[in-house]
């Protein structure tokens, strides 16, 4: 009775004292976290910031420029395999910030890693596999890939929560035991009937990768990408101490092991001669998922395995609210380009076409910000 009390008191502050979503970079508001270990020594990326050539310089000051008009903290760029411009306001490279929903495709290679290393069988596996809490109502026709796809049919986390003003986002953002609350969500339709961002769906891919390996988030994380990545040392937040982590929010890296992550889509998952996940599995990630063709109502063809494939605009996205979208002006010139995208204006742009990644971390944009400029002046400028 006591620990419950605690337990609720701990919610109650942060749903007062949190104004619903703390700065991108007030990293010690978020507690408590784990850390997710690194590289015994930590690798350096190629650099080679004095390259001339890749891009005309005017093009790049112009991105620079505009993008720390609208709050950016970190504007890093990799082309070519090197890190070729990286600068910082109100931040240094030194430290972490939080990704917010680019944690999602962390999610998503990790559990292609765990397929191909035999813990998860197949994507079409019923969720109720790891999760037998399910297996005796309608969530056992839910798969891991109707997880991935965001085509589960659970309650939308917009949703208010019983009898309160507070949505049912609040409480996996803020609440203190998150297992009990996402294994009580039911379904409210057919799996794979309609396309809906929903947060519930990653939260619940984190449980099945605990239950399906046997580790921690962290420990995953650490194990099949931090450390083989050669990264720093990061950390995720848990919903309480020795808790569960918020895998599809709230993990806190340095900029530049963002790059590492992204580079693997332009590698076929190897790096400095490992492999680290199967290039198929990060090939399947991109292969559009919602589209009307598989017999989605609505559906836009904006989404892979917890990864977006187009621009996309104020209040297209169901499951987004329109004053939490990212507003882009324009689609992608360059086709190829897809990204994580976290609340708030966190970008991570990946080009095959052009061997090239780009991160946008910081705030929240100010008004007027178009998501796919910065990427699209890039593309435009780059030299041959």
């Amino acid at each position: 009775m006591k620990n419950s009390l605690y337990l609720w008191w701990v919610y109650l502050y942060r749903v007062l004292g949190s104004q619903v979503i703390q700065p991108i970079t007030h990293s010690q508001w978020y507690k408590p976290l784990i850390p997710v270990s690194g590289a015994h020594q930590a690798s350096q990326l190629p650099v080679n910031t004095h390259k001339q050539g890749w891009i005309k310089a005017d093009v790049l000051a112009q991105v620079e420029q505009y993008l720390f008009q609208q709050n950016t903290r970190a504007f890093l760029v990799m082309h070519d395999g090197h890190l070729v411009h990286e600068s910082y306001k109100k931040f240094t490279k030194e430290q972490t910030f939080n990704s917010m929903s680019m944690v999602k495709t962390i999610q998503a290679i990790a559990i292609g890693i765990a397929i191909d290393k035999g813990m998860i069988n197949s994507v079409h596996d019923s969720v109720a596999n790891y999760l037998p809490e399910w297996k005796n109502d309608s969530r056992a026709d839910i798969t891991i890939e109707h997880l991935l796809t965001m085509q589960s049919g659970l309650k939308s986390d917009l949703k208010l929560h019983g009898l309160t003003f507070l949505p049912l986002i609040v409480r996996l953002y803020l609440g203190t035991d998150i297992n009990r609350h996402i294994l009580a969500l039911p379904a409210v339709n057919k799996p794979a009937a309609y396309f809906e961002y929903n947060n519930y769906n990653t939260q619940l891919l984190g449980l099945i990768l605990e239950r399906a390996s046997g580790l921690t988030t962290a420990e995953f994380f650490s194990r099949y990408l931090w450390e083989p990545l050669g990264c720093h040392e990061a950390s995720l937040w848990l919903d309480k101490h020795q808790g569960t982590a918020r895998t599809f929010a709230a993990m806190f890296a340095r900029p530049e092991d963002w790059l590492r992550v992204a580079s693997l889509f332009l590698t076929q998952g190897n790096y400095q001669g490992q492999q680290i996940v199967a290039a198929e599995w990060l090939q399947q990630m991109q292969v559009p998922r919602n589209t009307p063709e598989r017999g989605i109502k609505d559906g836009k063809s904006d989404y892979g395995y917890q990864l977006w494939l187009k621009a996309h605009d104020y209040g297209v996205i169901r499951g987004i609210p329109s004053f939490e979208a990212m507003h882009a002006t324009e689609q992608h010139h360059d086709k190829t380009v897809f990204y994580f995208e976290g609340l708030r204006g966190q970008y991570l742009f990946v080009s095959p076409k052009h061997q090239l990644i780009m991160l946008r971390m910081g705030e929240r944009p100010r008004r007027h910000w178009d998501g796919s400029f910065a990427i699209n002046q890039l593309t435009n400028g780059l030299l041959s």
